[in-house]
Order: C-alpha cells, then sequence, then structure tokens
C-alpha cells in the first residue's frame, strides 16, 4: 500500500505545486536568493585568488612564463 503511493508524493503536476513548499523552513524564492549570494562571493573569491597571484607575480623578478617554457 505504502509503496504505491510513494511515486505519487514526489510527483508535481505543474509548478504550482511547490509554490507554497518549504524546504528547511524557507520558500524556494529565500533559496534562489541564497544561491545568488552565495554564487557571488564564490566568483568574488575566485577572481581575487588570480588577481592576488598576478600581483604576486609581477612584484617577483621572474618573468611570467607558459607552462611549456
Amino acid at each position: 500500500m505504502v509503496l504505491k503511493l510513494l511515486p505519487f508524493y514526489f510527483v508535481f503536476t505543474s509548478n504550482d505545486d511547490v509554490k507554497d513548499l518549504l524546504i528547511f523552513g524557507h520558500s524556494i524564492d529565500t533559496w534562489l536568493i541564497y544561491v545568488l549570494i552565495f554564487f557571488g562571493l564564490t566568483a568574488l573569491a575566485f577572481v581575487s585568488v588570480w588577481f592576488i597571484g598576478l600581483l604576486a607575480e609581477r612584484q617577483s623578478d621572474k618573468s611570467i612564463k607558459q607552462p611549456w617554457e
């Protein structure tokens, strides 16, 4: 009996079914904002690591070489 009802628990017929769904107590709109903030912070960290590496390479007396050189 339980196994027959299990697929219906996970099936949505339209996007309207999930608009009021709460994931860990937050709506889907809140999670989208959290994801955008997370991606923004990780992109900022990625760019800053490359920029700091570029500054460190320029301040050293060594020239920047390609990996195959």
